[in-house]
């Protein structure tokens, strides 16, 4: 009887401005994390000034862009499309999250900031990064949210 009474629910709906936000921070922390483990193989945010048309330079850049609009676009339409409530597959939902939190916190442990670079210019190249990362992600989860 209590397993009739649940298939009987109905799909809940979820609003499109929930969906759009969290599309947008997913997307977000998606591009730092990949600026934190980018700084810690070497590549910085802050070494546009070096040499604007190099690899080096426009790479991270173009990674942290591309990677906030492909992860908000897959978030935005995951949770547009898929009904809730999501019972299945709990306990693989738990190990995931609790390994990417492991994730991060080795990434965070690892990163450092490059030698010879003012914590001012530093700044100012990772607020940029975050703005093209909100920017890009801000794009993806529109362009993929079902309204």
């Amino acid at each position: 009887m209590m397993q009739t009474a649940q298939r009987g629910r109905a799909a809940i709906e979820i609003p499109p401005a929930l969906v759009f936000t969290t599309a947008v921070t997913c997307g977000v922390l998606a591009a730092l994390a990949l600026q934190l483990y980018l700084s810690s193989i070497g590549y910085h945010v802050v070494n546009v000034s070096e040499a604007a048309l190099s690899a080096k330079a426009l790479g991270p850049w173009w990674a942290l862009a591309g990677l906030s609009c492909v992860a908000s676009g897959a978030t935005a339409a995951a949770l547009s499309r898929l009904p809730l409530p999501w019972r299945r597959f709990r306990l693989l939902r738990w190990i995931a999250g609790a390994a990417l939190v492991f994730g991060l916190a080795h990434l965070g442990h690892v990163a450092a900031a490059p030698e010879g670079v003012a914590p001012g210019s530093l700044l100012a190249a990772s607020l940029g990064a975050l703005v093209v990362a909100t920017l890009m992600a801000m794009l993806g989860a529109s362009l993929t949210v079902r309204r």
